[in-house]
């Protein structure tokens, strides 16, 4: 593997549920006139499911992301749209040290009178990237340890790199 991409996507939150919705509802709109009455021309509502399936299509398929390419010594974030990367290409610098580390914190969503208020303990863990400064050059968050660790160690062995683990042993 000479490449590493990292996607910056979740499909449960953000923009990514409301293009989930919409294809739903867009989905929903075409089936609809085969068992509701209504006044509307057919055409005007088979143009808005189809158009409602389109724009949730282009939302949820739309994310962020970084890829490094090792071969090449070089990295591009980029903006993905239909699977099509929106970037610039930069040159990699010296990366000296990979570090793991463990972040929880209470998470709570705003009431909002539709949604359930749902709060509890959140453990993420950050993949982070330094060169020899000591800011990280590239930071990546997930929510699965064992995916954390694994392309840790993927990045520190392709960059040459220390790895340094700073998270329980299991958390």
């Amino acid at each position: 593997m000479n490449k590493f991409n990292f996607r910056k996507r979740n499909l449960l939150s953000g923009p990514h549920l409301l293009g989930t919705l919409l294809i739903i509802a867009g989905l929903f709109a075409i089936v609809s006139p085969m068992f509701l009455k209504s006044d509307n021309p057919i055409e005007r509502i088979l143009a808005m499911g189809v158009g409602a399936v389109i724009l949730g299509l282009l939302i949820v398929s739309s994310y962020s992301g970084t890829l490094i390419d090792f071969t090449k010594k070089k990295y591009k974030e980029y903006l993905s749209i239909f699977g099509y990367q929106f970037g610039e290409w930069i040159v990699l610098p010296n990366i000296s040290k990979v570090r793991v580390i463990a972040v929880s914190y209470l998470s709570t969503n705003t009431p909002n009178g539709i949604s359930p208020t749902l709060s509890g303990k959140v453990i993420e863990f950050k993949t982070m990237v330094y060169s020899s400064t000591s800011k990280p050059e590239f930071s990546f968050v997930y929510s699965n340890r064992d995916k954390a660790l694994k392309h840790a160690k993927l990045l520190a062995s392709n960059l040459n790199a220390s790895l340094k683990l700073d998270i329980a042993e299991r958390e």
